[in-house]
């Protein structure tokens, strides 16, 4: 444990390899470093392995740790940590960590973390975690929250927040300041724009009331209606439903769109329990002309289909003819 050590006096030595029970300090290393914890007071060209390790310089090669790495200066190779990776500089390579991984500046490869990566500059390639990322990027960012200043490529996780895309947002929930490509999710949110509400009718469900989250061509409804549930004695029961639909969209001339969407709708009626099968489902193609920016009357048509039963389930189609506006 330095300075208990074949370098007591000299931190700043260069060497090949250096080989610590406990600590082990120098100052360049051009080979090998081992031991738990072991720190490079400048560059490092080789590899680190232990528990923990420390370089104040430029690092080349490999640190592999079973706690933390941290590179103050740029790194090019792979830094490899059990619970946290951290460069302050810019990361050329591979940065996985257990737990975290850190760039304060760009990163060119992949940025992998177990909870959360994070990237104050921009990731040219993968930025990856089980968690939360944080980070501009060019290529592709995938977690289960990706929170980006800018993309430029794909967005791919539960809940995707963007200031700027250019590419696609994948996703539960997408919001986005500026779309310039696609949103595709249940809950795609344009900041402007892109939230409108619905009101249409069917032979199938005569009343029904949305919202739609629209982007450039594909959309979803989240909606409720009134249904009138047919009996197996050829009666009718009044129903509620509830329902999404995902869609997409497609501008033909000025005005004029076409669009087309498949629709799930869950039925509930007095004396029908959730547990037995009750659905209503849908496809459609409508036409649309916008009248001005926040009426939009379309009318379509389709086939639904219908769910019921428990133990052996009945099916009925029907055509579906609907006509709605979009405020």
């Amino acid at each position: 444990m330095y300075p208990i050590a074949t370098n007591a006096g000299a931190p700043d030595i260069f060497t090949h390899l250096d080989l610590a029970l406990v600590l082990g300090r120098i100052g360049y290393l051009g080979g090998l470093q081992i031991g738990p914890v072991g720190w490079v007071g400048y560059d490092m060209r080789g590899a680190q392995i232990g528990l923990a390790h420390v370089v104040d310089g430029r690092a080349e090669g490999l640190e592999f740790d079973g706690i933390f790495s941290i590179a103050r200066g740029d790194f090019a190779g792979a830094q490899i940590a059990g619970l946290m990776g951290w460069t302050s500089g810019r990361m050329t390579g591979l940065a996985l960590a257990g737990m975290a991984s850190y760039v304060d500046a760009d990163v060119d490869g992949v940025l992998l973390g177990g909870f959360v990566s994070v990237a104050r500059g921009k990731v040219r390639g993968l930025q990856m975690a089980g968690g939360t990322n944080i980070g501009r990027v060019d290529g592709l960012q995938l977690g289960v929250v990706n929170v980006s200043a800018e993309v430029r490529g794909v967005q791919i996780g539960l809940i995707n927040v963007a200031r700027r895309i250019k590419g696609v947002q994948v996703g539960v929930l997408n919001i986005t300041d500026k779309l310039e490509g696609e949103s595709l999710g249940l809950l795609p949110i344009p900041r402007r724009g892109g939230v409108h509400p619905v009101i249409w009718g069917s032979n199938s469900i005569f009343a029904n009331l949305g919202v739609k989250f629209a982007s450039a061509y594909a959309y979803s409804i989240l909606g409720i209606g009134l249904h009138n549930r047919p009996l197996p004695d050829g009666k009718r029961q009044p129903a509620f439903t509830a329902g999404l639909t995902l869609g997409a969209r497609v501008p033909i001339t000025e005005g004029f769109a076409v669009a087309g969407d498949l629709a799930g709708n869950r039925l509930f009626a007095e004396g029908v329990p959730l547990t037995t099968h009750d659905e209503l489902y849908k496809a459609r193609v409508l036409v649309s002309f916008e009248i001005a920016k926040r009426l939009v009357p379309f009318i379509g048509g389709g086939v639904a289909m219908a769910v019921q039963g428990s133990d052996s389930l009945r099916f009925s189609l029907l055509p579906e003819g609907t006509a709605g506006i979009e405020l």
